[in-house]
């Protein structure tokens, strides 16, 4: 039984050619950025447009770098050990909070960060402002711009790398002042030896305090079971003879024994938290100091055109469709058959597809 074309028979071609009203096909969507082609290219020119124009009108910057090796000189605490171990004293190693994470936290903490911004620097053009002048910030009071400054530093002027292997941090700053760059890079490095000298200092003076109570306390407890075993053996000269005292003296010499143990580990940590107290040994390595920038920072005009494309592109392809949404007719609307006359033309007008139709 054959099928009349003029009451809509199904025909191959016919039946592939007709698309569901709520259905798009790859070729429905060709053929939107194909009719639609002068608004994704008008998108894809003014966003490159506006890429280049931002790229060759910002201001200058210069970008400074400085690396270091987050722990303290390898001699130096080997000669501090080797020193040490001579009194009998242990002095512990760097831990966790030499390693590379730990500094690439500090150096985004508000602890550092605050201490930068507050500080004035000398910009040859300007003199001697405070950073917050010189980044421009208005805010109503000062708290508050010195808040913001801290965010400027943390999101835009300086970032840090660590090697994955080497454990070598990099800060870069990038301002529109090489002076500025290479002053602030230069705080880092002093507040990170600083900060941790502070902490590490108090923190000792703190165990040291506490390390000396528990000395005296542990002292005291020593002389008194000394005192027990002498008042023992002045009152027993000859205890041996008796199992009972035998056993009293090995107890009251074991008391001794212990007491001495628990002093003797005291004092040596007392030591140890005194020489703590007192060191200055780096905690840093500083491999790179920062250097004043030579010259501006490339534009990357290349990357801006770039940028410009895919933006532009994306934008065009969404403007494209919005306006296609709204010009194209609904179902039920004659002129939806000149829609699907169309897009038949366009499906034939294909090599590979026409012919398989």
């Amino acid at each position: 039984m054959t099928s009349d074309p003029q009451h809509g028979g199904g025909g191959p071609a016919a039946a592939t050619s007709r698309l569901p009203d709520d259905e798009i096909s790859l070729w429905e969507v060709l053929a939107v950025l194909l009719r639609r082609r002068g608004t994704i290219a008008l998108a894809i020119f003014v966003c490159v447009g506006l890429a280049v124009a931002y790229t060759l009108l910002r201001p200058d910057t210069f970008t400074t770098q400085a690396s270091f090796q987050p722990q303290g000189s390898e001699a130096s605490a080997s000669q501090l050990l080797a020193l040490a171990g001579q009194f009998g004293v242990n002095v512990p190693g760097g831990g966790d909070e030499l390693s590379p994470a730990f500094y690439a936290e500090l150096l985004a903490s508000r602890e550092i960060l605050h201490r930068v911004a507050a500080r004035s620097y000398l910009v040859e053009s300007r003199g001697t402002v405070p950073l917050i002048d010189l980044l421009e910030i208005e805010e109503d009071t000062e708290p508050l711009r010195v808040e913001e400054a801290i965010g400027r530093l943390r999101d835009d002027i300086v970032s840090i790398a660590t090697g994955r292997e080497t454990g070598i941090l990099t800060i870069e700053v990038t301002t529109e002042w090489p002076e500025l760059s290479t002053a602030i890079a230069e705080r880092l490095l002093d507040e990170i030896q600083v900060f941790n000298l502070e902490t590490r200092r108090s923190q000792a003076a703190a165990e040291r305090v506490f390390i000396e109570a528990r000395v005296d306390s542990a002292r005291v407890a020593l002389i008194t079971a000394e005192d027990a075993m002498q008042v023992f053996l002045q009152a027993n000269r000859r205890y041996e003879d008796s199992p009972e005292l035998t056993f009293q003296a090995e107890r009251l010499q074991r008391e001794i024994a212990r007491q001495q143990q628990v002093y003797t580990g005291l004092v040596q940590s007392f030591e140890e938290a005194r020489i703590a107290e007192v060191r200055d040994t780096p905690v840093i390595t500083v491999l790179q100091s920062p250097y004043l920038p030579p010259g501006p920072d490339d534009r990357s005009l290349l990357l801006g055109i770039a940028l410009g494309l895919v933006l532009g592109g994306m934008a065009g392809v969404v403007l494209a469709f919005l306006v296609e949404a709204v010009r194209r007719p609904a179902p039920g609307d004659p002129a939806r058959e000149d829609f699907q006359r169309a897009w038949d033309a366009l499906v034939r007008s294909i090599p590979l597809v026409g012919r398989a139709s």
